[in-house]
């Protein structure tokens, strides 16, 4: 069911935003501080993005400790509609023409003088046998969310970074086994976190290992390892599988119209530019230095001020300059 605020009407806009996340969220507040009219297109059934899947609390989001994504979301919601600023969610884009700045979703047109992509990052999976039958069985991308669904089962986590090795000390807690596997023996994760997994008794750390299969019946019940040095593989009796390999940019949409980096992250400039003329990025689509909802919402700032300075520059738009 769509989410609106202001009835997004089809037709003309100064800047359709693309994606409901907080670089969105921040740049349809910012172009209607700057008198712009926008409207924001979400795919999702609600607003938030990434925040949905934020399950602990967030401390570094200057004047807010949420206790969670989803009640940080509720605020920027919150605020656009008491603005009564145009969204909609539900908004399944079935083409998007970014040279003609076009968008055409749900039966419906939507043409901008700019666009602002804003489409983010989602968890990275492996596209390997089972782990899409198995979600919600024994498959799981989060410790924080399902952590005590898990309690006294021996489980795996998949990954390399600070999400796989902290979410293998959130495990141990209620696991009288975890075992964390990676692919090859350089972590990504901070060395204090790799030191406490390496010291926690409950923790085994395998690497040189690729999951290459989840089996079960019902539920999870073993995994297929493939050693990346001899090709052998074992069978690994686990009642649980949690896979945290980062994350990957939602740019299908944008192949073939923009230029994109090596593995698919919207090319932008210091002004959040792209390759194409009026067509603008926001937030971890851009893979940003610093992925936090702080960058994201200063993002959304940045790319709704380059638009309206563009727009006055071209005499399309009057503006307040703020």
């Amino acid at each position: 069911m769509n989410r609106v605020a202001a009835k997004p009407e089809t037709g003309m806009y100064d800047v359709v935003v693309i994606g409901g996340g907080p670089a969105g969220i921040s740049a349809l507040l910012w172009c209607n501080s700057l008198g712009l009219r926008a409207v924001l297109l979400e795919r999702s059934p609600e607003l938030g993005g990434q925040l949905l899947v934020l399950y602990h609390r967030i401390i570094d989001y200057p004047g807010l400790l949420p206790e969670n994504g989803r009640i940080l979301r509720n605020e920027f919601e919150s605020q656009i509609t008491t603005l009564g600023l145009a969204f909609r969610t539900g908004c399944k884009i079935e083409r998007l023409d970014l040279e003609r700045l076009e968008i055409f979703a749900n039966d419906a047109r939507f043409k901008g003088r700019s666009v602002i992509v804003a489409t983010g990052a989602r968890k990275r999976r492996l596209g390997i046998p089972g782990e899409n039958e198995f979600e919600g069985k024994g498959v799981s991308f989060s410790a924080t969310r399902d952590h005590a669904e898990f309690a006294g089962r021996e489980v795996v986590v998949i990954g390399g970074g600070d999400s796989a090795v902290e979410n293998s000390l959130i495990l141990a807690r209620v696991c009288p086994r975890v075992t964390l596997i990676h692919r090859n023996d350089n972590f990504r994760a901070r060395p204090e976190w790799i030191e406490e997994a390496g010291s926690n008794p409950r923790i085994e750390i395998r690497t040189g290992l690729l999951l290459r299969e989840i089996l079960g019946g019902n539920v999870v019940e073993r995994i297929i390892l493939e050693d990346v040095s001899l090709g052998s593989r074992e069978t690994l009796k686990t009642q649980g599988v949690f896979i945290r390999l980062g994350i990957e940019p939602n740019t299908e949409l944008l192949k073939g119209q923009v230029a994109l980096d090596d593995e698919g992250y919207l090319l932008v400039d210091s002004k959040l530019r792209t390759s194409l003329p009026r067509v603008y990025g926001a937030g971890d689509v851009t893979r940003p230095v610093c992925l936090s909802i702080a960058t994201a919402v200063g993002h959304g700032a940045i790319a709704a001020k380059a638009v309206a300075e563009e727009l006055r520059k071209s005499g399309t738009h009057e503006y307040s300059a703020k």
